[in-house]
């Protein structure tokens, strides 16, 4: 079913009058088809809702009238991936589900195993997966899109990032994601900064720098998973159980 709710930048409200422009406007009016007097709910990326109505359907913009702000909505819980980078497909997914999920924050993280050379073109790579988030989450009607920073290396990261409680996913061992939860599922954190290898793992001297930033080192059981299977998986598992 196609969404109707739409991407607005909140600059393009004034008083009670909007101006929908660019992507959101070609969908309102070529996709969505939509017709003057409908009703639609816009949403500006920070947990701002707005229902509005069709005034006028141009060329170049829809101009609508708001009806009512219904308030912001509210991330539960920060949860802040720091996923080593993946192919262009695989990190697409990552960025699209995590989304979904609850996501607040996306660090792609430059790693030694990391196939993925971004040196020129970060800028356009932030701009694709901002692009993304909120396309997911016009789908999942959260309201709520990521933040999404520049890529950059792990020490960086670990530097720059702190949370009530940090695990990594790791395939050699560690405690069960679930029991790490389970543990705190009545009082959940209120952020958590969960970090994803690479295909090829972490090395050991990364795992190590985690390690000694204050990260628990989690599985999630003993099939070994696909960087971006893993890092969903991770996620759904906190969402579920702290999120919600």
């Amino acid at each position: 079913m196609t969404s109707k709710l739409f991407f607005i930048d909140k600059n393009r409200i004034s008083g009670r009058n909007i101006t929908l422009a660019g992507p959101e406007h070609h969908h309102l009016s070529r996709v969505v088809r939509s017709k003057k007097g409908d009703e639609i709910w816009l949403f500006d990326g920070n947990g701002a809702r707005y229902r509005a109505r069709i005034e006028e359907i141009g060329t170049d913009m829809t101009k609508l009238s708001l009806l009512e702000n219904s308030g912001k909505a509210e991330f539960r819980i920060r949860i802040i991936l720091g996923q080593a980078l993946l192919k262009a497909k695989a990190m697409d997914l990552v960025v699209q589900k995590s989304t979904e999920l609850g996501l607040f924050m996306l660090v792609p993280i430059i790693t030694a195993r990391s196939v993925v050379k971004v040196e020129d073109r970060s800028e356009k790579k932030v701009e694709r997966w901002t692009k993304i988030t909120r396309e997911a989450s016009k789908q999942s009607k959260s309201g709520l899109v990521p933040r999404i920073q520049s890529p950059q290396p792990l020490n960086a990261f670990l530097k720059s990032h702190e949370a009530a409680l940090k695990i990594f996913l790791n395939e050699n061992g560690g405690r069960p994601l679930r029991d790490i939860v389970l543990k705190t599922a009545g009082a959940p954190a209120s952020d958590v900064a969960v970090l994803v290898g690479p295909e090829g793992g972490w090395t050991n001297e990364e795992e190590k720098m985690i390690a000694a930033h204050g990260y628990e080192s989690a599985s999630l059981g003993q099939a070994i998973l696909r960087a971006e299977t893993a890092a969903i998986c991770a996620l759904s598992i906190v969402s579920h159980f702290w999120n919600l």
